[in-house]
């Protein structure tokens, strides 16, 4: 299986624009000391994402002997991910993990990996993000004003609620479940019956603790570590979506650094991605373990009425991406 075959010619081809490591854009020199750039990511600093991120800074450090510097913003200190893709866009902002529901709407074709279902498994997951589907979306980005590195592992989403225990499709109906702003997350709840309520993942926890809403959908390890168990009693293992989410960097950040500086941050990426894989899949059962502890009730539904129950999602959109979607089904281990 290849891990991170082609990134490197899929970043390099696209953005090989100069080799100066000055600028004026989201990068900050201090004269005779190391160009600083911003890192920004929506999840909490002690999370799998918080902690990838600081890899990052800390591998692009080490390898550059210091001429480079990356502080991270955590938990959206620098805005939404969509307000981190614009400002990457327009060189106001370095580098950004986004999810990969987020870029769909940028890069529509992305939304095929959101499909209910249409990931099986990690080992089909990691041949479709690290091999050659995985390079074709990074190299999608440049058509959007963007540029990719790499991916960090979200995982499989389960449902969390604070109404009732999810033991079938039926308990779904009538829940206000918070999802990002993506059509494919939006019709997968309706078809449930629920009533999907797109928001910031910054406003979801206040929402949940008002009663706004009900629930919020997201791997366990992500909803463990942004505390979500103080809000909701209830863990539905549904593994719904696979989501991951892109490393991506301005292209006028990545035009300014030196192909040999490019390589040495594509290296510092990988690290961090590989990190991030190793870290969130290890801690999947002590999340959830912790979030027993806090008095959150676990029911494991038959994910196999959800998948029928699903499949209309997946023929509403089959025509719209059925190039992805073969890509993808060939990917199968």
């Amino acid at each position: 299986m290849r891990r991170y075959a082609g990134l490197l010619l899929v970043v390099c081809v696209v953005f090989m624009a100069g080799a100066a490591n000055l600028w004026a854009g989201g990068g900050q020199d201090s004269g005779s000391g190391p160009v600083t750039l911003r890192f920004s990511h929506g999840m909490a600093a002690d999370g799998t994402f918080g902690q990838a991120a600081l890899r990052f800074g800390e591998a692009v450090s080490r390898k550059t002997g210091g001429r480079y510097k990356v502080d991270v913003y955590h938990n959206a200190q620098l805005g939404s991910e969509r307000d981190t893709v614009e400002a990457c866009q327009m060189g106001n902002l370095d580098f950004a993990v986004v999810n990969q529901a987020v870029l769909a709407n940028f890069i529509p074709e992305i939304s095929a990996l959101d499909l209910p279902y249409i990931i099986e498994s990690k080992e089909h997951a990691d041949a479709v993000f690290y091999g050659e589907v995985g390079d074709y979306y990074l190299g999608r980005l440049q058509n959007v004003g963007l540029a990719g590195l790499t991916y960090f592992e979200s995982g499989f989403r389960n449902l969390t609620n604070n109404r009732r225990p999810v033991n079938s499709v039926t308990d779904v109906k009538g829940l206000r479940i918070r999802v990002m702003e993506n059509r494919i997350h939006q019709e997968a709840w309706r078809t449930l019956g629920a009533d999907p309520v797109p928001m910031s993942w910054g406003d979801a926890y206040t929402a949940m603790q008002q009663n706004a809403i009900d629930g919020q959908e997201n791997p366990t390890v992500v909803a463990e570590q942004n505390h979500v168990g103080e809000v909701n009693k209830y863990i539905a293992i549904t593994e719904h979506a696979y989501t991951t989410c892109f490393l991506i960097v301005s292209p006028k950040t990545w035009a300014r650094i030196s192909a040999g500086d490019q390589k040495l941050f594509l290296e510092a990426a990988q690290e961090a991605s590989r990190f991030n894989s190793e870290a969130s899949r290890s801690l999947e059962d002590a999340s959830l373990k912790k979030m027993q502890d806090q008095g959150v009730s676990v029911t494991r539904p038959n994910k196999r009425d959800f998948i029928q129950a699903t499949a209309p999602v997946r023929e509403k959109f089959r025509g719209e991406f059925q190039d992805q979607i073969a890509r993808i089904e060939k990917a199968r281990p």
